[in-house]
C-alpha cells in the first residue's frame, strides 16, 4: 500500500478539490480527529440513525432530541396528563383546589364533566358542562352558627350537679358546604337522672358540618362534671372542632369545669359561661351551677337568651337549701327532708326545673330542653330519706342564621324556621337535615 505524506491538500485551480472516485471508501483510522469546528460540513440528503446520534435519554419513535442534546417524550399520551386536567372515578368538591380557573375535571365514573369557574382555596365553585346537571358550587356562608352539646344529669346522693354541654359560636362560618347536598344535623340528648348513688349519665355530643359539640359530663363522686367543649376547658373538657380560621370569621368555643365535693354538701355542675361552685365540707346549701352564656339574635332574632347553665349541688342537713341552676337552663340541686330546692336557671329557651325536698321522685331539677343546661343532684339519702332521683340534662341545639337574600333552604326535623330582619333562621331542636338551595 502505498502512503503520501503532504502538509496540505489545495486545489490546483478553482476552489473545488475532489477525493477519489465514484465507489471509493475512505477510512479514518481509530485515534483520528477530523476537525471541522471551523468548517461547515454539508450532509447528504438522507436520515440519520437515531444510534449515530450522541445525546442523552431514550432514544425511540415516543421521544424527540431537544436543544440541551437530551431526549425527551414527545407531547402527552392521555387526557389526564395535561397540567390543566383532572380525571377522576368522583366529581370534584369545593375544596378541590385546582388552577387556574378554567381548570376540566372529568368523572371517569359517570361521565360527568365540570370546568372551574372560581378558585378560591377550599371555595371553589364547578359548573357542569356535560349533559347531567348538579354544578359543584360553593354556599358562601352562614351569617352564625351555634352548636351546643347535651347537658349531663346531676348525680345521685349529694356528689354534684351535672355540667353543661359544650358552646361552639362561629360567625361568617363558611366550612366547605356547598349547595345542593344534603348536610346531616345530629342534636345531642341530655344524660338520663340517676337514682341511688350513682354518677350521672354523660349528655351526648351535637354535630353539623364537621363540627362536634361535645356533651356535658354527668355529676361523679368528685365533683361536678365540667361540660364538654370545642376547647376542652379545664381537665373535665371533651369534643373539639376541626376547623381552621379560614373557613370562618370568628369563633368561640366554651367549656368550664365543675366545683369539687369537698364532703357535703353537693358541688355544682359547669355552665358555659363558668366554673360549677365548690362548698366547704358541713351542712349547707348546695353549690350553684356555673352560669351559662348570653347569645344575641340566633335563635329567632328577637332573642337574647342565656344558653348551657351548670347543675346545682344538692343541699345537706335539716333545713338546708339546694344550689340554684346555672342561669340558661341549669336544673336545681335538692334538698333533704324540710329544705328548699334549689331554683331552677332562667333566662333560658326554656327554663330548669326548681330541685325539690324528701323523697320526691325528681329530687334534682331536670335542665331546661334544648339549652344543653347541665341536670341537678339529688341529695342524701338516709334518716328514712331516699331522696330519689336526679335531675334529666337537657338535650342540645344547632341554630343556623343566613341572609334572606339567598333561598330558603330545604329542611327534615322540623326545625323552627323564622325570617325577620332581613336573616333567614333555622333552630334544630332535635335532628334532621339542611341543603341550600340556588
Amino acid at each position: 500500500m502505498s502512503e503520501v505524506k503532504v502538509n496540505k491538500i489545495s486545489p490546483r485551480s478553482g476552489t473545488d478539490v475532489t477525493l477519489g472516485d465514484s465507489g471509493d471508501t475512505f477510512t479514518l483510522p481509530t485515534g483520528v480527529t477530523l476537525d471541522t469546528s471551523n468548517s461547515t460540513v454539508t450532509l447528504p440528503d438522507g436520515s440519520v440513525s437515531l444510534a449515530k446520534l450522541s445525546a442523552t435519554g431514550t432514544k425511540d419513535a415516543t421521544t424527540f432530541l431537544r436543544g440541551d442534546n437530551t431526549f425527551a417524550t414527545a407531547g402527552v399520551s392521555t387526557f389526564a396528563d395535561l397540567t390543566d386536567t383532572t380525571v377522576s372515578s368522583s366529581d370534584p368538591t369545593p375544596t378541590s383546589n385546582k388552577t387556574p380557573v378554567g381548570h376540566i375535571w372529568v368523572n371517569s365514573t359517570s361521565g360527568e364533566a365540570y370546568i372551574l369557574t372560581n378558585a378560591t382555596t377550599n371555595q371553589n365553585d364547578w359548573q357542569n358542562i356535560g349533559e347531567g346537571s348538579g354544578n359543584i358550587k360553593y354556599f358562601p356562608g352562614l351569617t352564625s352558627l351555634v352548636m351546643i352539646g347535651g347537658g349531663g344529669s346531676g348525680a345521685a346522693n349529694m356528689a354534684g350537679g351535672g355540667g353543661a354541654g359544650g358552646v361552639l359560636y362561629f360567625t361568617g362560618y363558611s366550612g366547605t358546604i356547598q349547595y345542593g347536598t344534603q348536610y346531616t344535623i345530629t342534636v345531642g340528648s341530655g344524660g338520663a337522672g340517676v337514682g341511688g348513688s350513682d354518677s350521672g349519665n354523660n349528655g351526648n355530643d351535637t354535630t353539623a358540618f364537621g363540627e362536634t359539640a361535645g356533651g356535658g359530663f354527668g355529676g361523679a363522686a368528685s365533683g361536678g362534671s365540667g361540660g364538654g367543649g370545642s376547647t376542652g376547658g379545664g381537665d373535665s373538657g371533651s369534643a373539639s372542632t376541626s376547623t381552621s380560621s379560614s373557613l370562618y370569621t370568628t369563633f368561640n368555643g366554651y367549656s368550664n369545669d365543675g366545683g369539687d365535693n369537698t364532703g357535703n354538701p353537693g358541688a355544682g355542675g359547669a355552665g358555659a359561661g363558668a366554673d360549677g361552685t365548690t362548698l366547704p365540707s358541713g351542712n349547707g346549701t348546695g353549690g350553684a351551677g356555673g352560669a351559662g352564656i348570653q347569645l344575641t339574635n340566633v335563635y329567632n332574632g328577637s332573642d337574647s337568651y342565656y344558653w348551657a347553665g351548670g347543675g346545682g349541688g344538692a343541699g345537706y342537713g335539716e333545713g338546708e337549701s339546694g344550689g340554684a341552676g346555672g342561669i340558661g337552663g341549669g336544673g336545681g340541686g335538692g334538698c333533704f327532708r324540710s329544705g328548699t330546692g334549689g331554683a331552677g336557671g332562667g333566662s333560658a329557651l326554656n327554663n330548669g326545673t326548681a330541685g325539690t325536698a324528701n323523697n320526691d321522685a325528681t329530687n334534682g331539677g331536670a335542665a331546661g330542653a334544648n339549652t344543653g343546661s347541665g341536670g341537678g343532684n339529688s341529695s342524701h339519702i338516709g334518716g328514712g330519706e331516699t331522696s330519689s332521683a336526679s335531675g334529666d340534662g337537657g338535650s342540645g341545639i344547632v341554630m343556623i342564621k343566613t341572609p334572606d337574600s339567598y333561598a330558603t333552604a330545604t329542611t327534615t326535623g322540623s326545625p323552627v324556621f323564622t325570617n325577620t330582619g332581613g336573616y333567614k333562621y333555622y333552630a334544630f331542636t332535635g335532628s334532621g337535615t339542611i341543603t341550600f338551595n340556588e
